[in-house]
Order: C-alpha cells, then sequence, then structure tokens
C-alpha cells in the first residue's frame, strides 16, 4: 500500500492552525501588530535578535554597543505585555512543533539505535 506522506503533512498544516496554542498565537500577534509601541518593540527586538544571530554564524563578536542595545530592547519586551504574551504563545507553539517533529522523526531515530 503507498501512502502519499505530503497529503498527512498538508493535513498536519491545517491541523496546526485549529489548535488552541496557534490560536492564542495568532490572536497574541494581532494583539502586538494593533498597538504602535508594542508593534515598534517588538520589530526593534527581531532587528537585534536577525542581526546578532548573523554575526554570530559569520564568527564575529557582537560590540559591547550592541549588547547594550540588545538588552535594552530586553528590558521594554519584558516590561510590555502585549510582547511578552506573544513569546509565551510562540514558545508553546514551538514546544508543539517539536514534541510533532519528535513524533515524526521516531522512525528514523528507531533505525540507529
Amino acid at each position: 500500500m503507498s501512502v502519499n506522506i505530503y497529503d498527512t503533512a498538508n493535513q498536519l498544516e491545517q491541523d496546526l492552525r485549529k489548535t488552541d496554542e496557534f490560536q492564542k498565537l495568532d490572536a497574541a500577534f494581532k494583539a502586538v501588530k494593533e498597538d504602535e509601541e508594542a508593534n515598534q518593540v517588538f520589530n526593534e527586538f527581531r532587528e537585534i535578535q536577525q542581526m546578532i544571530q548573523q554575526k554570530q554564524m559569520s564568527g564575529q563578536q557582537i560590540s559591547e554597543e550592541e549588547a547594550q542595545q540588545a538588552q535594552e530592547v530586553s528590558n521594554k519586551i519584558s516590561e510590555n505585555e502585549l510582547i511578552t504574551n506573544l513569546l509565551e504563545a510562540e514558545k508553546s507553539v514551538g514546544q508543539m512543533i517539536d514534541d510533532i517533529n519528535q513524533t515524526v522523526l521516531k522512525p528514523v531515530r528507531e533505525l540507529y539505535q
């Protein structure tokens, strides 16, 4: 019997959208987007995060000024309830995806045991 695994993956994608975790993430993201201050801080956070990741991947050191910027944005984030809610929702969805990934990769892991 032949199985089309891509059909299963597409169904999983649709089911993911219906989960409480994803719905909370969607609502939290919309709340941040609708709040000008939260959206600005969140965008600043993403830009700094990307810059730091790029530097780390290329082996460059992060300057003291960049570290200070990251700390300042981190402080702003911790003070903004909309953003902290978004980050918590992201963490919850990420954990669910990690759990799914463990299940999907179980046959491969078993081969190497």
